[in-house]
């Protein structure tokens, strides 16, 4: 997991669809109409399309991992992330929560979770409103 995920922040994708089962199921927890990339993603197919959108609004400055956790098929992580939005050009840092499967030796389904109000708020498409 750290080493596939230290490329995937450098923009090197060849280590995670090498790691990929073909029938991988990608779900990436954000709502579609603020997050281009969010949803399930299915297959190779599905994970070019999402690493596609992904990388067409946010380049990659850090992702620390924070814990790792591996139980027989299981791996968790919990890492803090740095991203760049390109379309406004803030900086925004959160955390994010990862669960992957491991089935054969292959990434068969991937889950992440993060505050996207958080990151909607850094990247000013979120505004707090006082009472």
């Amino acid at each position: 997991m750290l080493s596939v995920l230290a490329a995937f922040k450098d923009g090197n994708l060849d280590p995670l669809f090498a790691a990929l089962s073909p029938d991988v199921v990608w779900r990436a927890n954000a709502p579609r109409e603020f997050f281009r990339f969010g949803g399930v993603h299915r297959g190779i197919p599905g994970m070019r399309e999402y690493t596609a959108l992904l990388f067409s609004r946010y380049s990659f400055c850090a992702l620390r991992p924070k814990s790792v956790v591996a139980k027989d098929e299981l791996v968790w992580g919990l890492f803090e992330a740095e991203v760049r939005h390109q379309p406004s050009g803030k900086y925004v840092v959160f955390d994010i929560s990862i669960r992957w499967t491991i089935r054969d030796g292959k990434l068969a389904e991937h889950q992440g979770f993060f505050d996207t109000a958080s990151v909607l708020m850094q990247q000013g498409e979120l505004a707090v409103v006082a009472a």
